[in-house]
């Protein structure tokens, strides 16, 4: 190989060609063209969002002041419309309270008259006059059940009218009591209201009660202690009522309940107090969602006057959610939709009954005096945007002067630059042109202290690497070329030792054989060999050297010959393999080891006496036409460990019958998508056409391997024998 470096070189015109010097003048120019730009862009995008956020400011600070204004004034009413609607569920619940009190005391009047009979005596009691109107009055009324003939039940109503006074001054004195009473389990009810005139039937005729029937008796009974009743039409005036009772004992016996009504009308005061400005509303329910008053006369939270409406059935979406988290007992404040109306609605419990007070005001009540504030904000904006415009027509002025003081500036310093940068590299340019044919010679006098020097001094040790470069490829390519000659030799040699003159045995009409072998390399590790003992016995090896390339091409050799060489002492392929593994172990200082497959084949009778150590299985293929695996017992591979034995077993080959025995390099062919071709696919290669002749069969599988491999690199030796007995 020549020591010139040689290629092929387009030269240019120098006429053609734009000096370095300026080329960095321009690049130079332009950087900083591009730098005053962009520096100008930015300043004129800086005013510009200056500008914006100027106007901005002003808009969001009249907006803030504005919001702000509208959340003072919201928070505000949220908290007064919350504490004024817990302030009168407050005063309400104090009524059902002082009610429930009230009948505490009238019970413990009633069990001390029964825990003290002896200390009594008894008290006349009447039945009601319809002469007297509507006057106050104590009167007695009874159930169709009882014996009023019995002296045990007039002696206990002569015991119960000692509280006839009392009766008669819970209801006289009390604003919100309109009745109250005692119904005795015996059957009478001694009470006191102005209502009895509907005790009477048409005819002027007393009415019996029955009063263990009544929800305020059964409530009591059931709970055991005060018991308030949801509202209810009263039996005597048909309006609204709730009634609050509790449960007498006589010796650990009911005696009977004490009780006290009141009709709701008399809450209409304190439900309309919870009402905030002229546009507010409220309403009270119960704790069944019904609506008991309501200061609304239309809508969602008004009521009729003979039928309760309920909150809970009669409304949707969120305001369905609030009223029945308020009639869980919250307390809370929501802008809702009423009526198709944004409205602020609290509400707050009333602990005694269960209830809940409802409060609602309009949201436009509070966004109001917002309105007023922003149109005054408004007006003050538009004079300071006036003023900003004009500060920024100003400064985009002076901006312009500035960048053409700028401009030329840079055109000044740019030519300056780009002639003391591009001195040294026009220099060093210069000393490499002179660097021609086989001369490599490189020298630098100048001395920049820059990464010039540096490049110059890599330059100049190039020039040497490269001349030691040629130097030493001519040398290596050299040695390359006869290393390659020597493996070809070494191809061929190994060729030659396996048998390749087919047909290899043309004078015998009893079988036909057939083999193979593909390296991956220049030479390999695979071999196979066949030969006759005598005229009635064949000898077929397989065998797989481990490792590639030269030393397992050179384990091979000595590995055939071997065995060939033990064959012709002993027929017996147990003992060729035995004293085969004795000798390779002698001088195996590497640790390699040979796979081998050996069969003796009887050729009269197609008996197989074989041994496997540690190959792949042989196929057999039938008499009926079909190959198949015959999955022998397997040895150890010989080289692996002195004094190894191994196991004979018998086979046989039927007239038309046929043997194929392979390599690992047949079954571990590799595809593209490291996917192994196996011995499943190798089978049904050889059953696609399993009457072809030895040849054809080891071609259709080769073929085979080919398709199912692809483009994929060949990583291990392919060798195949096929041996068929014909039929005589």
């Amino acid at each position: 190989m020549s020591g010139k470096i040689t290629g092929h070189h387009r030269k240019k015109s120098t006429e053609s060609m734009v000096p370095l010097e300026k080329k960095v003048f321009r690049a130079m120019l332009g950087l900083l063209m591009l730098t005053l730009l962009i520096v100008g862009a930015v300043i004129v995008f800086q005013l510009l969002q200056l500008r914006k956020a100027m106007v901005s400011a002003n808009v969001e600070t009249g907006q803030e002041v504005a919001g702000l204004s509208s959340q003072a004034m919201e928070d505000t009413t949220v908290e007064n419309l919350l504490r004024l609607t817990k302030e009168k569920a407050g005063t309400a619940d104090a009524v059902f309270s002082n009610i429930g009190h009230t009948v505490s005391i009238l019970a413990e009047s009633v069990e001390y008259l029964y825990d003290h009979q002896s200390d009594f005596q008894a008290a006349p009691v009447h039945i009601p006059d319809q002469k007297n109107g509507n006057a106050l009055d104590v009167y007695v009324t009874y159930s169709e059940k009882a014996d009023q003939s019995s002296p045990a039940f007039l002696a206990e109503q002569g015991l119960i009218g000692n509280i006839q006074g009392e009766l008669l001054a819970v209801t006289a004195k009390s604003e919100e009591i309109n009745s109250d009473y005692f119904a005795s389990e015996s059957g009478f009810m001694l009470q006191a209201d102005d209502v009895y005139q509907g005790q009477f039937d048409e005819n002027g005729n007393l009415l019996t009660f029955e009063a263990k029937e009544r929800p305020w008796y059964q409530g009591a009974v059931e709970k055991g202690g005060v018991y308030f009743t949801d509202p209810t039409h009263d039996v005597s005036t048909g309006d609204f009522a709730i009634m609050c009772s509790m449960p007498v004992y006589r010796q650990s016996e009911l005696a009977g309940v004490v009780g006290a009504g009141m009709f709701l009308s008399s809450l209409k005061e304190t439900v309309a107090d919870a009402v905030i400005g002229s546009s507010g509303s409220a309403c009270l329910i119960d704790s069944g969602g019904n609506i008991i008053f309501s200061t609304r006369t239309s809508g969602e939270l008004s009521t009729g006057n003979d039928v309760l409406t309920n909150v809970l059935q009669g409304t949707t979406g969120e305001l369905n959610t609030f009223m029945n988290s308020a009639v869980g007992g919250a307390q809370e404040v929501s802008l809702l939709s009423v009526d198709g109306e944004n409205t602020y609605v609290s509400c707050a419990p009333l602990e005694t009954v269960g209830w809940t007070l409802i409060s609602v005001l309009p949201e436009e009540v509070v966004t109001s005096p917002t309105l007023k504030l922003t149109d005054a904000l408004s007006r003050k904006n538009s004079e300071m945007l006036r003023q900003s415009d004009q500060r920024f027509f100003y400064a985009l002025i002076t901006l312009a002067a500035a960048m053409a003081v700028l401009v030329a500036v840079a055109f000044l310093v740019s030519k300056r630059l780009s002639s003391v940068l591009t001195g040294p590299i026009v220099a060093l340019t210069d000393k490499v042109r002179e660097i021609k044919g086989d001369d490599l010679s490189f020298e630098w006098n100048q001395n920049t202290h820059d990464e010039i020097d540096v490049l110059a001094d890599s330059f100049g040790t190039m020039t040497k690497r490269i001349e030691k470069y040629i130097v030493d490829i001519t040398a290596i390519t050299a040695e390359k070329e006869r290393i390659g000659a020597e493996l070809s030799v070494a191809t061929r040699i190994q060729a030659d030792m396996l048998p390749c003159i087919f047909p290899a045995f043309p004078t015998r009409k009893e079988f036909d054989i057939y083999a193979s072998m593909c390296p991956a390399k220049e030479v390999g590790g695979d071999f196979y060999d066949f030969f006759l003992l005598d005229d009635d016995h064949l000898v077929m090896v397989m065998a797989d050297v481990s490792g590639k390339g030269v030393p397992a091409a050179l384990f091979m050799v000595i590995s055939k010959t071997i065995i060939k060489n033990q064959a012709q002492f002993t027929s017996s392929p147990k003992e060729i393999l035995e004293t085969a593994n004795t000798l390779l172990q002698e001088s195996n200082a590497e640790d390699m080891f040979v796979t081998v497959w050996l069969g003796i084949m009887e050729i009269s009778t197609g008996r197989i006496q074989a041994v496997n150590a540690g190959h792949e299985y042989p196929v057999i293929r039938n008499a009926d036409g079909t190959f198949e695996l015959l999955k022998d017992k397997h040895g150890v591979a010989l080289g692996v460990m002195p004094g190894l034995k191994y196991r004979e077993y018998e086979t046989q080959i039927e007239e038309g019958g046929c043997l194929f025995i392979y390599t690992d390099g047949v079954a571990e062919a590799t595809n593209a998508r490291q996917e192994l071709y196996g011995t499943e696919r190798m089978v049904n290669a050889l059953n696609r056409d399993p009457l072809a002749d030895p040849k054809q069969l080891i071609a259709n599988v080769r073929a085979d391997i080919d398709v199912f491999v692809g483009d994929a690199p060949q990583f291990d030796d392919i060798t195949m024998l096929a041996m068929e007995r014909k039929k005589q």
